[in-house]
């Protein structure tokens, strides 16, 4: 009863969200959960395939999907009042590849969807990124609203610590699945690497902002002290024998600290 409860409300917030009018800091915000949902759904995936069995997963699944399918929704309907045509078939070509890629969610596990939603899920963040992108470039022109540089690019930057979180997952459950395949092992280990040092580099990125409030500085430090228990077990991080609780959980509470981060930078300047 609680998750029907749970899903009846998720359905008519997105519902609100679709039919009210947002502005463009709010609109780069939830294109940016895009790219983290692409990651997060992918990782439920996998967290199957490595065959755990945790009641979560379905939850996250059902959710993230609503939440994809609802936020697209929002983004064509207000696209429609403030942006080109070029914003909107940016966002068209995002909803291609999100039906090609729900249809892989749902496939039993095995090693050839395994790439397949790997491979999907690619394409899926730079369609979502091409959307953010386009939003920002076309947000500066629009009078009606007085937007800086510095607010567009912290919200894209601090956005995209969400879906670096749920990647960092994705690539650590990859490296354990592939832990015997050379082919694939390295590639992931590079991917890995590569994803915990921009993280890592943001967070002193973001410290540094002078747009900072109390509030702002209150919520990336949350978020160092959060990323410290990944920092701590970096190699066992890397080489894929750290806990997977802790992984999946850490990165959890990392998407949603920088969820709240990335909210916060989107009510500036309004």
């Amino acid at each position: 009863m609680k998750k029907n409860y749970l899903f009846i409300a998720l359905l008519f917030v997105s519902t609100l969200m679709v039919s009210a009018n947002i502005t463009p800091n709010q609109m780069i915000n939830i294109a940016g959960k895009q790219r983290m949902l692409s990651q997060k759904l992918a990782k439920v995936y996998l967290m199957k395939a490595y065959g755990a069995n945790l009641p979560e997963l379905n939850k996250e699944l059902k959710i993230g999907k609503i939440i994809f399918e609802n936020n697209i929704k929002t983004l064509s309907i207000n696209a429609q009042k403030m942006f080109s045509d070029q914003v909107r078939s940016k966002i068209n070509k995002e909803i291609v590849t999100w039906e090609n890629f729900k249809i892989y969610l749902e496939k039993p596990v095995n090693e050839v969807f395994i790439t397949k939603i790997l491979e999907l899920s690619n394409k899926l963040l730079t369609d979502t990124d091409e959307v953010v992108k386009s939003l920002q470039n076309e947000s500066f022109m629009l009078s009606d609203f007085k937007i800086s540089d510095e607010v567009l690019q912290t919200i894209d930057l601090s956005g995209k610590q969400r879906m670096l979180s749920q990647r960092l997952c994705v690539y650590f459950i990859a490296k354990k699945l592939f832990l015997k395949r050379k082919e694939y092992n390295e590639t992931v280990e590079n991917y890995l690497k590569s994803i915990f040092n921009e993280l890592d580099e943001t967070l002193v990125t973001l410290l540094s902002k002078e747009i900072n409030n109390n509030k702002i500085d209150e919520a990336i430090g949350s978020t160092l002290i959060a990323f410290e228990k990944i920092r701590e077990q970096r190699h066992q991080f890397l080489t894929g024998t750290a806990s997977m609780n802790m992984v999946y959980d850490t990165t959890n509470e990392l998407t949603n600290l920088y969820d709240g981060l990335t909210s916060i930078y989107a009510e500036l300047d309004k």
